[in-house]
């Protein structure tokens, strides 16, 4: 059985913006579905060309192909990068193609407010445990080729990597459609490293927004169980609102004249 790990890794909960907007994607629920769907006694190939994404999907993937009693195999058909790197690591075995690219960076967060010392501080240290998890999942698949020193290294540069590199590494196992004639001459030209980081999609708060402004503009139908307010909802709730607060404002106007009367003696 044959499964696509195309595009950016998202969470289950994301995954209707992304298909909305057809930026390609996937989720740990296309893999949890094929385990389900996979027969008895038949291997799991998982083809994968992705820029990453999610760090906790990636980690459930791998969770999830881990744990999978068939042998399961990640076939690298172009990229794997930050979190499908993790996520193509709970494989049994991984293949990539002699085209392939391999990176590996540190985990990054989005903060959107500010934060003090303390903040960052507890943001940093969050960070330095992710980047820990990431790490074990490499020191899974290496089985001791690579020390752990070596790899935190190459993911503090942000490393892009060829297939050979990796292949050392133990990140992959062998070549994709080549005879040992070739992956022969492959291995002499390996020790080609890149170093930068790998660009994703926008972050799903944009491509709410997206959604939310196209939906007022009247240019995109609502996504079933995935309500916008209207302009004409919102007028008609902050009129509400208004006429609730003026006739407050009014009983306590009123309230305030009934007590000057009744102060004055008149009442």
């Amino acid at each position: 059985m044959k499964i696509e790990l195309f595009g950016e890794i998202v969470s289950d909960e994301w995954l209707w913006i992304y298909q909305l907007f057809g930026i390609p994607c996937c989720c740990p629920g296309q893999v949890r579905q094929a385990l389900a769907n996979l027969p008895a006694g038949e291997e799991l190939i998982v083809e994968i060309n992705s820029p990453g994404g999610d760090v906790w999907a990636g980690f459930e993937i791998f969770g999830l192909l881990q744990a999978c009693p068939a042998h399961t195999e990640a076939h690298i058909i172009s990229m794997a990068a930050s979190a499908a790197t993790t996520a193509m690591c709970g494989c049994d075995t991984v293949l990539a193609s002699p085209v392939a690219q391999i990176m590996v960076h540190q985990p990054s967060a989005a903060v959107h407010d500010y934060i003090n010392n303390t903040g960052a501080r507890q943001l940093q240290n969050f960070l330095d445990s992710v980047k820990a998890s990431i790490l074990n999942g490499y020191m899974v698949k290496c089985a001791g080729k690579a020390s752990r020193a070596e790899l935190e290294a190459l993911v503090d540069s942000s490393t892009w990597m060829p297939v050979q590199d990796a292949i050392d590494l133990g990140l992959v196992d062998g070549l994709l459609d080549t005879d040992e004639e070739l992956e022969a001459l492959l291995a002499k030209a390996g020790g080609v490293v890149v170093r930068n980081a790998a660009g994703i999609s926008p972050a799903p708060k944009a491509l709410l927004d997206r959604y939310e402004a196209a939906v007022k503009a009247g240019t995109m139908q609502e996504v079933p169980g995935h309500p916008v307010s209207k302009p004409a909802q919102a007028a008609a709730a902050a009129a509400e609102d208004l006429e609730i607060v003026n006739s407050l404002v009014g009983n306590w106007k009123m309230g305030a004249a009934l007590e000057l009367e009744r102060a004055r003696g008149v009442l």
